[in-house]
């Protein structure tokens, strides 16, 4: 990404003019009486994929970083790949203008792994030694543009067997991390982030001797771990082939496709949309707080006091057309940085990011420039990378 150093650029041949920011009360009397956008107008899904919008991350094969670590007491380690969506591992942005892109790995996704894995660690390989399985629940990438920086983000979930006679496995570790990586231009970094991760997988592995720490922890076959794997994703809301209407208080109630409430009418009055509960005798009341609504086949997560269009994609839910929301975004950011100097620009990305792409503000050790989110976490229907 070279956003930034265009930006920099504009310092010598661009004015920086302040503008004042809008509050959203600045205009409260013009826009009492509009009536906001019907969301269900008409289907949000997104139904084509934009191919030329693609890129693809590959593996180094051998991290800068890493320290040569010699010879480990494994004799292998064999991919489970059940990932949520396989299609994907994420977005970045390219160019000089930050083009928006879709992020896939060069190969078929367990391939992509495992090919690696092979290709570092075998050589260090030892006869006789623990055999480790890895399932890789989820691996996703992104990226954001920052003043005068830039911000790389890596989810890994995984969860790690081990065994010393390759037909029978016990649980040796679980990893569920996000790491952040700083620089000018991260695009070309995702590569070794992954790398990185999996590494802290193995270190993790290989912190107890499963033979004789981890007796007590149940016995698996392979058969029985691949079951297990795919188990989150044997719920009603990625299952079934079709969704009735209705508010969904809870994301309990979503994940189990029982919408409390199912007689649902909404309004559109004062910019906004209201949404009612009729009971049977044709009485109205307001719902305010809910987690998401479904209607038409059109389905939206509240987010405050805005609705984020979702949907399903593989086992995942993912934010609709993810893609043009992006550039919307980035697009507005880059015209107002033109016409308005560097602190329009900034002023105008808080506020073509509200409430289009939310940020993931559930990472404990981010408090500050947090990733945008591109999914919801199918476990705590919170957004995610």
């Amino acid at each position: 990404m070279k956003n930034v150093r265009w930006l920099s650029l504009l310092i010598l041949i661009l004015p920086a003019t302040i503008a004042s920011a809008q509050y959203a009360d600045d205009d409260v009397t013009v826009r009492s009486a509009r009536k906001a956008k019907d969301p269900f107008a008409a289907n949000k899904k997104s139904t084509t994929t934009d191919s030329s919008s693609s890129t693809t991350i590959s593996l180094p094969a051998f991290n800068p970083e890493e320290k040569d670590f010699g010879s480990l007491n494994i004799s292998g380690i064999q991919i489970i790949n059940a990932v949520s969506d396989s299609s994907s591992l994420g977005y970045v942005q390219t160019g000089m203008f930050n083009r928006w892109k879709e992020a896939g790995p060069d190969k078929p996704y367990t391939e992509y792994l495992q090919s690696y894995l092979d290709r570092r660690y075998s050589p260090t390989y030892k006869k006789g030694g623990v055999q480790l399985v890895w399932v890789i629940q989820e691996l996703r990438i992104s990226e954001r543009t920052f003043n005068m920086s830039e911000k790389s983000f890596l989810h890994l979930k995984a969860i790690s067997f081990a065994g010393s006679n390759g037909d029978t496995f016990r649980l040796a570790a679980e990893l569920d991390t996000i790491l952040v990586k700083g620089g000018m231009d991260v695009t070309h970094k995702h590569g070794e982030n992954i790398t990185a991760a999996l590494q802290i997988l193995l270190d993790r592995s290989l912190i107890k001797d499963v033979t004789s720490q981890n007796v007590d922890n149940p016995v698996y076959t392979i058969a029985a771990i691949r079951e297990k794997a795919l188990q989150r994703y044997h719920v009603p809301a990625l299952q079934a082939k079709e969704h009735a209407d209705g508010i969904y208080l809870t994301f309990k109630e979503f994940i189990n496709d029982q919408p409390s409430i199912s007689d649902i009418s909404y309004s559109l009055d004062n910019n906004a949309v209201h949404f009612y509960k009729t009971d049977s005798s044709g009485n109205k009341t307001f719902v305010d707080k809910f987690w998401g609504v479904r209607k038409n086949g059109v389905l939206y997560k509240q987010h405050y006091d805005l609705l984020i269009p979702i949907e399903q994609k593989q086992n995942s839910i993912a934010l609709t057309s993810y893609l043009s929301q992006a550039r919307k975004k980035n697009n507005a950011i880059i015209a107002s940085a033109v016409g308005g100097g560097l602190i329009g620009g900034a002023i105008a990305g808080a506020s073509a990011g509200s409430g289009v792409l939310p940020l993931v503000d559930n990472i404990p050790y981010i408090r500050k420039k947090a990733p945008m989110a591109t999914r919801v976490d199918i476990e705590t229907g919170e957004f995610a990378l």
